[in-house]
């Protein structure tokens, strides 16, 4: 494995081994048919699964893995054709899906009990111990990307009636919950058994304002103009609207849709065509999902400097430390969805140049880290 290379103690220089091997794009990514029990099931048929960073909640111990990096946190994604169901199964850690093609129905319970609908843009993010499955209701194939709290998930438990069902067609989880076809002489102590009732009395359950408020969808997204220091000089013009946790935001008047602790922070990024967010760094794991328009994507700083311009869809993953500056080179607004790892916001370190530019445009970032005027703050530059 490629280590970045460090110029000091305080600054990261990504090389470009390391640089490539963390930009994912689409043709790099591998679909997982078999990476759960009930793909033999005739509604799960044809269900797939990917891992980008992380093996995620995967039972297929041949799964690929694009990035086997710990980040803090886990990125994936599920794609199902029209009328594809997934199974009913819980999670111990966050499980958040970014939505991008077709309309989706989750359902939540043991027996589906209730559900909720998303399309292209929402994101939702499914309590833990709860029993949830969805479903691409829609004609045309689907697309959500899933964002998993943790580097170890701790796996899942499938409900009863799953189990029972793959168990019909051959598949069933040894005790490492590993699928297995056929039992090939196993005892009954190396195949997870279903859950008994009373085990069952421990599942968590939430009402339907509750689950909704879960949901955030595009047209609800809290855009700001002046979230980031970066945004008051012209040529870094850019907005950010938060989803989950404290993001990267600097403006103090934002509030996360969704404030619960996940180990991550999920946020919308826009910027307008020849925009970039100028060259910055801070000390947590981030990942770029790339969701429209043509970005540039660049660490590290003057001479060491490396640039990528990933397809849209791809998974980029940004080294803790290091310097990066995300531009759009196209002429139309260009959305990425930003995830950082921790419940705490970033430090951010602005370039200089940036931090006095901002400075001669009346703005500056106060002791907590929010932007205010100039004017108001006193003491040293921010």
């Amino acid at each position: 494995m490629t280590v970045p290379l460090r110029q000091s103690s305080s600054e990261v220089v990504v090389d470009a081994d390391d640089f490539a091997r963390r930009i994912i794009e689409p043709s790099d990514f591998v679909a997982d048919t078999a990476a759960f029990i009930d793909v033999r099931l005739e509604c799960s048929a044809g269900k797939a699964s990917y891992s980008f960073i992380g093996p995620g909640v995967s039972q297929n111990q041949d799964q690929t893995v694009n990035l086997d990096v710990p980040h803090g946190f886990n990125i994936g994604a599920a794609s199902m054709a029209g009328g594809v169901v997934n199974g009913q199964h819980l999670h111990f850690t966050a499980e958040v899906f970014i939505c991008t093609r077709g309309r989706w129905r989750f359902a939540i319970g043991e027996h589906r009990e209730q559900t909720l609908e998303i399309g292209p843009g929402a994101v939702f993010s499914i309590p833990t111990w709860v029993f949830r499955g969805f479903e691409n209701i829609g004609d045309d194939e689907g697309w959500m990307y899933t964002v998993l709290g943790g580097d170890d998930t701790g796996g899942i438990i499938w409900a009863p009636d799953v189990l029972r069902a793959a168990a019909e067609t051959g598949l069933h989880l040894r005790s490492d919950y590993t699928v297995v076809d056929g039992l090939d002489g196993m005892s009954a102590n190396d195949v997870v058994q279903p859950l008994e009732p009373a085990q069952l009395a421990s599942v968590d359950r939430y009402t339907d304002s509750e689950l909704a408020a879960r949901a955030v969808h595009h047209e609800d997204l809290q855009w700001s103009d002046h979230s980031l220091l970066s945004g008051s000089v012209a040529r870094h013009l850019s907005a950010m609207a938060p989803v989950i946790g404290h993001g990267m935001t600097e403006d103090r008047h934002h509030r996360s849709p969704i404030s619960a602790a996940h180990g991550f922070s999920v946020e919308w990024l826009r910027l307008p065509g020849g925009s970039s967010t100028g060259l910055h760094r801070h000390d947590q794991n981030q990942v770029v999902i790339v969701i429209d328009g043509s970005w540039d994507i660049a660490v590290n700083r003057e001479e060491h400097a490396l640039h990528s311009r990933p397809a849209q869809g791809s998974v980029v993953s940004i080294n803790s430390g290091a310097w990066r500056n995300l531009s759009n080179v196209g002429d139309c607004d260009a959305h990425a969805v930003v995830v950082c790892a921790s419940d705490q916001r970033p430090a951010i370190e602005w370039d200089p140049e940036i931090v006095n530019a901002a400075r001669q445009a009346g703005w500056s970032r106060d002791a907590s880290g929010y932007i205010a005027p100039v004017e108001l703050i006193g003491g040293p530059v921010r």
